[in-house]
């Protein structure tokens, strides 16, 4: 999501909102579950209350790094603190990776124990059965809460610590099995459940875990709309080649660098300008995108693809066409090192259009990745603006046949 997005969030969708949200919340279930804890001997419940004390100084984490991710770039960061999020959303999937550890140890201890002969006593109450069951639904519909808002936001560390309160609300819920099994005498429940819901937190963790690794090892990431990107790009005017495509990830911002090889006879300050407005094209697209770095190179290869109104079709003999737009043909051509590469004569679609026909066709031209154009008459202004937007040479020229343009390229290309 892009900065401007999120900017437009609401107050009460915003991380830091969600943020002190969670820590209300878990500050309250651990006071209720650590009392209760002592009055049930169930140490169980109190294992939970510990993990909603986890929960609290991983949320006071997140708010501190919610604060610093949102500072500005600066000569000692000049990337700003993207990665502060993937840093605590790494913490986070180690901390689901111990709850988890905890979680069967204690019921592999609990089994045995159970085999051996040994019953857990756990002191049972339908009043404490109802208050845990009320503390379970607050607690699920915050994580559902705050899941559904950390889609939206696309932040790394909400998106974490929604999933991380979702397994928090299966523990609680082996804690309450444990509860109406003690009613039964049916200790053994409460473990068994615990070793199959620990393994589902251990799936939760590695994802969080191997996403925010690759992030911190600068690794390129698998952008959804990768294809179409590199696209947009490869058809973009005066791109003969797109040499590399580095897509990366920290945080909720997605950066791009690219290194493009540009047709020859570039000068300078259009280099600089073509840069720009591929920059905005692409921004345009993929709003996501929050940063690009382009790096260009000149084509070496002495190389030029042309295109010419023809008035017929008979190959290298035909006839330049006078007036642009009503040309019944177009020939393109490609010529590198003074030899014809590539040619081929395009009816025009547009001939049978009563307005804007040089701008169809201009624009249609321009989708062709041309260098150049050859006219026998200047261009109106609408059809010039296109080329000039697109950074195609636009050649005036007396020449009555394609071999004679093709022969002034041809000495152009082979010096």
């Amino acid at each position: 999501m892009s900065i401007q997005m999120e900017n437009d969030l609401k107050i009460y969708e915003k991380p830091i909102f969600l943020n002190g949200l969670l820590l209300g919340v878990n500050l309250v279930l651990f006071i209720f579950k650590l009392v209760f804890s002592f009055y049930t001997n169930s140490l169980a419940l109190q294992a939970d209350a510990f993990d909603n004390l986890t929960d609290i100084i991983m949320v006071a984490t997140s708010l501190f790094a919610l604060i610093y991710v949102n500072k500005k770039p600066n000569e000692k960061f000049p990337y700003g603190y993207f990665r502060l999020e993937n840093i605590v959303s790494l913490i986070i999937s180690i901390f689901i990776f111990f709850t988890a550890y905890t979680i069967i140890q204690e019921s592999i201890k609990d089994v045995i124990a159970f085999v051996n002969g040994f019953r857990k006593i756990i002191i049972t109450n339908p009043l404490i059965l109802i208050l845990l069951s009320i503390s379970l639904l607050i607690s699920f519909f915050t994580a559902l809460y705050i899941r559904i808002i950390g889609k939206r936001s696309q932040s790394p560390i909400i998106e974490s610590e929604a999933k991380e309160k979702l397994m928090d609300n299966f523990i609680s819920l082996t804690v309450i099995i444990g509860f109406i099994g003690a009613f039964f005498n049916l200790f053994i429940l409460d473990s068994i459940f615990g070793i199959l819901i620990a393994i589902f937190i251990i799936k939760g963790g590695y994802d969080i875990f191997l996403s925010s690794t690759k992030t911190l090892l600068d690794a390129v990431i698998d952008f959804d709309k990768r294809q179409e990107l590199y696209n947009l790009i490869e058809r973009f005017p005066k791109v003969k080649e797109i040499r590399t495509l580095e897509i990366r990830k920290y945080g909720r911002y997605v950066f791009i660098e690219l290194d493009l090889l540009l047709g020859k006879g570039l000068a300078l300050s259009n280099v600089d300008l073509l840069k720009k407005k591929l920059k905005n094209q692409i921004k345009k697209n993929f709003p996501e995108i929050f940063k690009i770095t382009i790096i260009t190179h000149t084509q070496e290869q002495k190389s030029s693809k042309n295109a010419v109104p023809l008035k017929d079709n008979n190959g290298l003999n035909s006839e330049v066409y006078d007036k642009y737009g009503e040309a019944p043909y177009f020939g393109i051509f490609e010529i590198k090192n003074g030899e014809i590469y590539k040619f081929e004569v395009y009816n025009n679609q547009f001939i049978d259009r009563e307005k804007r026909k040089g701008i169809l066709v201009s624009d249609w031209l321009s989708s062709q990745n041309i260098d150049k154009i050859y006219t026998k008459m200047p261009l109106k202004r609408g059809p010039k603006l296109v080329f000039e937007n697109s950074f195609i040479e636009v050649v005036t020229s007396d020449e009555i046949t394609l071999h004679e343009i093709l022969r002034i390229e041809k000495d152009l290309t082979s010096r």
